[in-house]
């Protein structure tokens, strides 16, 4: 009993230890290959600020580590298993009586421990870091000037008249993209220098190719009503199109926000199914890093008793890459809507753990 304690400990530590080293060096190419792309599109967009593409590949670092974390745990499991393969301490192990399983239970339960830290945790600072990413990047390299925001107070939307150098804030409570229509809309009318110029307060707003169509104006002027009009049009760039499309991704919201968010904007008339499958992703994101850790658990018994190991660990690899691209595919499934969030999230880490105890199994009983 103090054996398997003390082997227990030890695998932990160098499964931890493999852990951090392969982040390290996953964080530091995608920051450089990141700080490249990054610098080669402001240069394409006529503006060669280096501080700027530093500023953006460490926003965006985050969450690519989150993307690929299932690969580094993959990585790091085979590494350790292959460290204790080449040391024979597998051997040693398993002739003490001792079998794969006393390694993956403490394995297991230190993946379960760094997934829930990770998505209890660390997520919300990720989204944070995703959000102003993607709005930088927006107003420096695409030139994108219009945001969207979900509030318990409906949808808040800016949208900027290059031509004329001012900007209006628009507040309504809902949209409805298919007849691209806006109820109970408020526009406050800004110039450049962020003074608010006037209100318009309208029962109806559509959306038209180049300009917004207010129906049932009140003007507001110092906050005092000064007329009012039965139809007024606005000149915008924006398509209902963009709009759905720019509306808080699901990567940019935190966890914690994700259910209450989901609420206001189904509320609001958007489509939340994209933040629905993300939701159930976070919440089987455990699940899925342990499948990564079973995964690679049967080529490391095999280490044992093959001389070549560089086939193995190949094997390992390509299979945790069929099992992201499965799960990639099927979340794309999920967030189109052609299969439900929960299927779309749950499927592939716990297949993926069927298929790997039913190997260990077979490889243990042969």
């Amino acid at each position: 009993m103090k054996l398997n304690n003390l082997l227990s400990l030890y695998f932990s530590k160098s499964l931890l230890k493999n852990l951090m080293f392969c982040l390290f060096i996953s964080s530091f190419f995608i920051f450089l290959i990141d700080l490249v792309e990054l610098s080669r599109r402001i240069t394409k967009s006529n503006n060669s600020d280096f501080l700027l593409a530093l500023e953006l590949a460490v926003l965006k670092l985050p969450g690519m580590i989150i993307e690929i974390f299932p690969f580094i745990v993959l990585f790091a499991s085979l590494s350790t298993f292959f460290y204790f393969a080449k040391r024979s301490e597998l051997i040693v192990a398993r002739s003490s009586g001792l079998s794969i399983w006393h390694l993956l239970i403490p394995g297991i339960s230190l993946i379960l421990i760094i997934g829930f830290f990770t998505v209890i945790l660390i997520q919300p600072f990720i989204a944070t870091s995703s959000y102003k990413f993607k709005e930088l990047e927006a107003k420096t390299i695409r030139g994108q000037t219009s945001l969207i925001t979900i509030t318990e107070n409906g949808l808040w939307l800016k949208d900027t008249d290059i031509n004329n150098d001012t900007y209006r804030i628009i507040n309504s409570q809902g949209f409805d993209k298919d007849a691209k229509y806006l109820g109970n809309v408020i526009f406050f009318n800004h110039s450049n220098t962020g003074q608010l110029i006037s209100r318009y307060d309208a029962d109806k707003v559509f959306l038209k190719p180049s300009y917004w169509e207010l129906e049932n104006v009140w003007v507001f002027k110092n906050l005092e009503k000064t007329k009012f009009l039965k139809k007024i049009e606005i000149r915008t760039n924006l398509t209902a199109e963009q709009i759905q499309e720019n509306f808080a991704p699901p990567e940019t919201i935190s966890f914690w926000n994700l259910p209450e968010f989901i609420k206001i904007a189904e509320n609001a008339g958007f489509a939340a199914t994209k933040h629905k499958t993300e939701f159930q992703s976070l919440l089987a994101l455990p699940l899925f890093l342990c499948s990564m850790l079973i995964i690679a658990a049967p080529f490391s018994v095999r280490f044992i008793r093959s001389e070549n190991v560089n086939y193995l660990i190949l094997s390992g690899i390509v299979s945790g890459l069929i099992l992201y691209t499965f799960s990639n595919v099927i979340f794309a499934f999920g967030a189109s809507g052609n299969i439900g969030p929960i299927l779309s999230a749950w499927s592939p880490p716990i297949l993926a753990i069927l298929l790997g105890i039913t190997a260990i199994i077979y490889v243990e009983e042969g």
